[in-house]
């Protein structure tokens, strides 16, 4: 995604990685989350010719498969399209190469996203250090699940780090992220023992994290890591209609954004100018 504004400083282009390990609730990049490509089926633009079907090598009969990419290929409407592909981390730099005018300008530079970029340890280390050999200010955007070596690893290759923190309670936050957050939790605290730029990220979402004792939590952890770099990202419903699209069901469809006043105080409390 080019000329992104919210993902680090300046103008950057964000790389979106296939993959997570969590499941969360309220995640607005469900076509994110598995490894393989996913195709997205947009019912609207659908003429039902049935040239998908045609093509299908599994011989589907019906408009609701979505486990190959086959059908997007031979759909004369765009009713399908796919989401990831497979690249090297060179086709990924020279596309990220086209907007260094913008970094230059703005301060920008390239952000890894996802997904979850330390799910793929080994490809996201190399484009960070490949970007970093070009002059590239780069930010890693991560929900911290991963082996503490590995993480630190591709961590500390980046300038700076978006570290999403979803619950303090490990309990809930297994129950709407598919993981404890015990590893999460270690893994921030040793990159702010290693003395690296962090910036912590908290999505605030109506009903499961937005209380006065989880904005109680959330402030007490982050002091006591001396963390003032925050930024409360509220919910919104951007996302859901993905979830259509990929045949699957959104847990949160009735969740709204929470109001401004909620936000002021779930700010006064935890902190941050963000």
């Amino acid at each position: 995604m080019r000329f992104s504004t919210h993902d680090g400083p300046g103008i950057r282009t964000t790389v979106f990685f296939k993959g997570c390990p969590l499941s969360c609730w309220w995640c607005h990049n469900p076509e994110s989350q598995g490894f393989q490509s996913d195709v997205l089926y947009f019912e609207e633009r659908c003429r039902h010719c049935g040239d998908c079907l045609a093509a299908c090598p599994e011989g589907v009969t019906d408009f609701g498969c979505r486990r190959c990419s086959v059908c997007a290929e031979a759909c004369q409407a765009d009713a399908r399209q796919v989401a990831g592909k497979r690249m090297t981390v060179g086709e990924v730099v020279r596309e990220v190469e086209r907007d260094l005018i913008f970094f230059e300008e703005s301060g920008g530079g390239v952000t890894l996203s996802g997904g979850e970029p330390v799910a793929q340890p080994r490809f996201a280390e190399a484009l960070l250090r490949a970007c970093r050999e070009r002059g590239i200010h780069t930010v890693l955007e991560t929900c911290g699940f991963a082996h503490p070596e590995t993480f630190l690893r591709v961590a500390l290759a980046a300038d700076l780090v978006l570290f999403d923190l979803k619950l303090m309670d490990p309990v809930r936050h297994k129950r709407y992220t598919g993981v404890s957050n015990r590893g999460i939790l270690r893994n921030l605290e040793q990159l702010v023992q290693r003395g690296r730029v962090v910036r912590v990220r908290i999505p605030v979402v109506p009903g499961i994290n937005d209380s006065d004792e989880d904005a109680g939590q959330f402030a007490e952890y982050l002091r006591k890591l001396a963390i003032r770099d925050v930024e409360l990202l509220p919910y919104h419903q951007i996302g859901t209609e993905k979830y259509r699209r990929l045949g699957l069901t959104c847990k949160l469809s009735e969740t709204t954004q929470p109001a401004a006043a909620e936000m002021a105080r779930m700010r006064a409390v935890v902190g941050g100018s963000r």
